[in-house]
């Protein structure tokens, strides 16, 4: 494969990368509507707190690495530039800060009302990995656009 081929493919593959890490944050953030509207003794299910876990920490390993899409390593590093790599931290940032301000949140709402340690770590983790996602898709969006 020639450098241009490569290039042209890294600039598909971030196009791409961009739409799917926005569709997985919006799949993400809809698909704890079901959680959060059922009763507390309905909504902790083995089967929901499992198929949230692996999404959960499948969503972990996308905004960790950027997606870990197996592709070559010339392709790879093309694809994940000084630009994409920047994205990706201040998207780490912006989960970051979503998740300490759903703690502290869940922190003063438990002084008036009971908050179970299962639905605080799923607010958390939504906040932190939904809003991760969702940044790093508009900055790569963005970043595409202008590019």
């Amino acid at each position: 494969m020639s450098d241009i081929e490569r290039i042209e493919k890294a600039e598909r593959l971030g196009r791409s990368r961009s739409r799917v890490f926005f569709v997985m944050a919006i799949v993400f953030f809809v698909g704890q509507l079901p959680y959060f509207s059922n009763p507390g003794a309905t909504r902790d299910t083995s089967f929901r707190i499992g198929a949230w876990l692996i999404l959960a920490i499948l969503m972990l390993l996308l905004i960790a690495t950027g997606g870990f899409l197996l592709r070559g390593r010339k392709v790879w590093d093309l694809l994940n530039d000084e630009t994409s790599r920047t994205n990706l931290s201040a998207s780490q940032a912006v989960g970051f800060w979503a998740a300490m301000i759903a703690a502290l949140s869940l922190y003063v709402a438990a002084m008036f009302e009971t908050v179970s340690l299962s639905a605080g770590v799923h607010i958390i983790v939504t906040a932190g990995v939904g809003s991760a996602l969702l940044s790093f898709a508009t900055r790569e969006r963005r970043a595409h656009r202008i590019g």
